[in-house]
């Protein structure tokens, strides 16, 4: 199988680095905000809310670079995941 970083953010703002692979946010205690790294071609990322609140994801896009042309992306529902990739200017979902 495929061995990747795991990690499970509880703090209101992170920043993703290269170190990082899956992100497990659980936003019991408040909204969270992921801050992604500039883009690299071929970086990806896998993103998953784990709890039940109506506190939200927010996957921020580095400066001007977009997700799916759109300066965030949120993830609002329990178990709701979002898989991103760059092409080294932007951000996709996939």
């Amino acid at each position: 199988g495929l061995s990747t970083s795991v990690e499970t953010i509880t703090t209101a703002t992170d920043t993703l680095d290269l170190s990082n692979h899956t992100v497990l946010a659980d936003c019991t205690s408040n909204a969270i905000t992921i801050n992604l790294p500039a883009a690299v071609a071929g970086t990806r990322y896998e993103i998953k809310k784990t709890d039940a609140t109506s506190n939200a994801v927010t996957i921020d896009g580095n400066g001007s670079e977009t997700i799916d042309g759109g300066l965030t992306a949120v993830i609002n529902t329990q178990y709701e995941s979002v898989t991103i990739v760059s092409d080294g200017s932007n951000w996709f979902i996939v």
